[in-house]
Order: structure tokens, then sequence, then C-alpha cells
């Protein structure tokens, strides 16, 4: 059986994740959490970019699958855990850590749940994406940074509370959109161009922003359903009756 030379791109995108994600984790721990935050944006790109090229050259495996998710846990679980344990989280002792480590752990129940389930609903994920999880963490911390408005008022609890949320979100039965199987057509290709410029304008804030919303979202969205089922539950005795 010959070897295919271009099995090792794919897993070179997954290897540099892992890799920013150390390094990142670094950064974060001489305090210099600006660079530990946009390395761990930049190892997300790399974590998307990694099953495209596999499939655009053909060179899928189960072995890329176990280590992409292998890399996951480094730098969507453990980078962010850290990250947000080095900007707030050493300030309250076992608190802190607790929370990190909850961070981590629920991170990688998430991983090994997905790899053994296939949703019935392509279009959605069955709790919220690690990454999305690691990219809301990142962000909040970045937007601290330029307004400094969480560290200035003592307000690091409300972020760790969020954290937490965050960790349970992601071992919860909440549907969130997934954008991997959207049809491109002309007005999609549009209204990506109007959001990256103004993305481009306040990458921050409007990052944080977009997340905050998709993170919003699925809770609006599962509570509205459940408030559905119960008042259908409660009417259909009556029509039963009537």
């Amino acid at each position: 059986m010959k070897f295919n030379p271009l099995f090792i791109l794919p897993n070179l995108f997954t290897a540099g994740s892992i890799f920013l994600g150390i390094v990142s984790i670094v950064y974060a721990s001489k305090a210099n959490f600006e660079m530990a935050c946009w390395l761990i944006l930049i190892s997300m790109i790399l974590d998307g970019l990694d099953g495209r090229v596999a499939r655009l050259t053909n060179t899928t495996s189960k072995f890329g699958v176990e280590f992409d998710s292998l890399a996951d846990i480094v730098a969507f679980g453990v980078s962010p855990a850290l990250l947000l344990y080095f900007y707030i989280g050493a300030d309250y002792g076992r608190l802190g850590m607790g929370i990190s480590a909850i961070f981590v752990i629920l991170g990688a129940v998430r991983l090994a749940r997905f790899n053994i389930t296939s949703s019935s609903e392509p279009n959605f994920f069955i709790g919220l994406p690690i990454p999305s999880a690691a990219l809301i963490v990142m962000l909040w911390v970045l937007v601290d940074l330029k307004y400094e408005f969480i560290k200035t008022y003592g307000y690091e609890y409300i972020m760790l509370c969020a954290s937490f949320v965050i960790s349970i979100l992601m071992v919860s039965n909440i549907r969130y959109p997934s954008f991997k199987k959207m049809q491109w057509n002309f007005k999609s290709f549009i209204l990506l161009i109007v959001i990256l410029g103004v993305i481009y304008v306040n990458p921050q804030e409007i990052l944080c922003a977009l997340m905050s919303a998709y993170v919003v979202y699925g809770i609006v969205r599962w509570i509205a359903i459940v408030l559905k089922m119960r008042l259908s539950t409660k009417s259909s005795p009556r029509s039963n009756g009537a």
C-alpha cells in the first residue's frame, strides 16, 4: 500500500492548531493576554481548514478525525480555560481553578459525545460547539482588555459565572445552528461581505456581539420550544373534551 504524501497536509493544520494553543497558554501565563487571545483565534482558523483540506485532497481518515478531536481539547479546551484562569480566575483561588477545570472537562465530554453520536438534524449542533465556547471566552477577555470594564469595576465573578454557563451549554441538549452545510448563493455572499466589512471596523466588539447573540439564540430558541410544548400539552385535554 503506497503512502499518500498529501495525507500529511491536513494533519499539519491540526498540528499547527495544537501548537498555537500551547503558545497561547505560554503567553497567558506571562500576562500577555491579547496575544494569547489572537493565537486562539488563529488556531480556530487552522482547525476549520484541516477538514476542508482533507476533503479537497481526498485524504480524510479516522486518524485525522481522532487527531482533530485531541487538538480541539488542547486548543479550545485547555487554552481558553487557562486564559480565563490567568486573567481573572487566579484571584478567586479554588473557585477560579474549579471553573477553569470544569470548562476543560465538559469540553472533553462534548467532543466525546459528538464523536460517538450522529445528529438527526444536520443543520444543528447538539450543545454549544467547543470552538464557539472558546471563542466567546476569548472575546470577553479581548473586549475587557480594550475597555477595562470588568477588572476596573470588580465584575470578574460575572465573567466566571458566565464561563461556567458556557461550560454547561457545551453538554446541554440545546440546538445551535451549524453553517457547515449552508447553501451559498449571491445573497449570502453579499451578506458575508457586509459582515466582514463591519467586523473589520471594530473586530473585537462585533465578533463578541455576534458570538454572544449566537449563544443567546440557542437558549431563547430552547425556551420557546419548551414553552410551546407545555402550552400544547395543557391545551390538548381541552381540545379532546370539546
